[in-house]
């Protein structure tokens, strides 16, 4: 069935309670999960590169890696407390728009299955903000599953 899952997650319980989900699953077809955390530094796509003032773009590149440092040492730590030593696992970090690295990586990887938790914002906040997990919803090639 499920054997091979990917769990976008970002640090919110929301994604915590699809990787808790994804893990049951695993654990019922000897599979692995793969926790996969896809987005922008945080902080560098609000500076205003063609404005007074900004920053340099060596410091743009080490602000890039400390922060990609950092938010793999999370998703390790993550999975460190929360994986069970009988479920195999892989932790991927991706730089970008979080729903296109979401869906380039359960394209590339030969997952069964996409695990992802929305806020289940609504109304204008949804309409500004949009919905990661909608973009995912709609524009997957394999089966994905949305807890809230």
């Amino acid at each position: 069935m499920f054997t091979d899952i990917l769990v976008p997650i970002d640090f919110s319980e929301h994604s915590l309670a699809a990787l808790r989900l994804a893990l049951k699953l695993a654990r019922a077809n000897k599979g692995r999960v793969t926790l996969l955390h896809a987005g922008l530094s945080p902080g560098v796509g609000t500076y205003d590169l063609g404005g007074y003032g900004a920053p340099l773009p060596d410091t743009l590149i080490r602000l890039h890696e400390e922060a990609a440092r950092e938010q793999e040492h999370a998703l390790r730590k993550l999975a460190q407390e929360e994986l069970p030593e009988d479920v195999p696992f892989r932790v991927i970090t991706r730089k970008g728009a979080a729903a296109e690295e979401i869906l380039a990586q359960s394209a590339e990887g030969g997952y069964d299955l996409v695990v992802m938790g929305t806020h289940g914002r609504g109304g204008l906040e949804r309409a500004f903000l949009g919905s990661v997990t909608e973009r995912v919803l709609r524009s997957a090639t394999i089966p994905v599953l949305v807890t809230r």
